[in-house]
């Protein structure tokens, strides 16, 4: 689903889906392990043939919260306020792959006869994200990407139910299972920067994630 912001213009894409293997992209990104990226030549798609898959690494930061601000500036994103933060995590990105790159894959394809060719995606240390977790509540985390396109994929037997609600006009998907509640959204920031955020938590109900959400401020 596409994320507008009130203007109209789409600010990010977020996929939710049931845990399957039916494709060549779903089985990649379901193997990806943490700290993972693949690009991946699709030939027998219309669509999409050219794909980048993503497992960002979560890795430990301990230079504090201002320190933190001065990494991920010009980003000005939303915190909950008279929060105790309990750990800080930051999330690196990958080097995209060039176009000669892409190109060099396409040829593989055609010459292999293979429908699927796929590349290693090198990380590098550009912040792509982070993951502060808060005492309040029992612990819960509070994610901040920069990128904005996610795939959530739900089991299909535990019971997941998803539920669109509005935050300060924004539209959020708030996920809910046997043990943990999830709210995602994406959402511009002073600059127009348009940042996605999730609230994770464990079996807290939806007026607490709410409340915490409209907590948030600049």
């Amino acid at each position: 689903m596409d994320i507008k912001n009130k203007s109209g213009d789409v600010l990010g894409k977020i996929q939710i889906e049931s845990l399957r293997k039916d494709s060549a992209i779903d089985r990649i990104v379901i193997d990806l392990k943490p700290g993972e990226g693949k690009a991946i030549y699709t030939a027998d798609v219309t669509e999409n043939q050219f794909t980048q898959q993503t497992n960002y690494a979560a890795i430990p930061w301990e230079d504090g919260f201002e320190q933190l601000q001065k990494l991920y500036s010009p980003w000005q994103p939303k915190f909950p306020i008279d929060s105790d933060i309990d750990a800080i995590h930051v999330f690196y990105g990958f080097d995209n792959l060039t176009p000669q790159e892409i190109e060099e894959m396409v040829e593989e394809s055609n010459r292999s006869g293979s429908n699927v060719v796929i590349r290693d995606l090198k990380p590098n240390k550009r912040v792509v994200g982070m993951s502060i977790t808060y005492q309040e509540y029992g612990g819960y985390k509070l994610n901040i990407f920069g990128t904005t396109k996610s795939r959530i994929t739900l089991p299909d037997h535990d019971g997941t139910t998803v539920k669109q609600i509005a935050i300060r006009g924004v539209q959020t998907f708030y996920v809910v299972n046997n043990e943990t509640s999830q709210l995602i959204w994406i959402e511009e920031d002073v600059h127009g920067k348009a940042l996605q955020y999730e609230i994770i938590g464990r079996n807290m109900s939806e007026d607490l994630v709410m409340e915490i959400t409209n907590s948030m401020n600049g």
